[in-house]
């Protein structure tokens, strides 16, 4: 009896890590390509900027 009630709480704790751990990486990817897109717009704005001085 002890152990199925066990093996419930971990099988729920094991579904909550994946759900949690799952939203948390896809939030690390959407972080990341927005900084790299960042970074994209910034260098041309850089070479836009320094093409129209010359």
């Amino acid at each position: 009896m002890l152990l199925l009630a066990t093996s419930a709480a971990v099988s729920k704790d094991i579904g909550l890590i994946a759900t949690f751990g799952g939203i948390g990486l896809i939030v690390n990817i959407i972080v990341v390509l927005i900084a790299v897109q960042i970074r994209g717009e910034r260098r041309q704005n850089q070479e836009y900027r320094s093409s129209r001085t010359r």
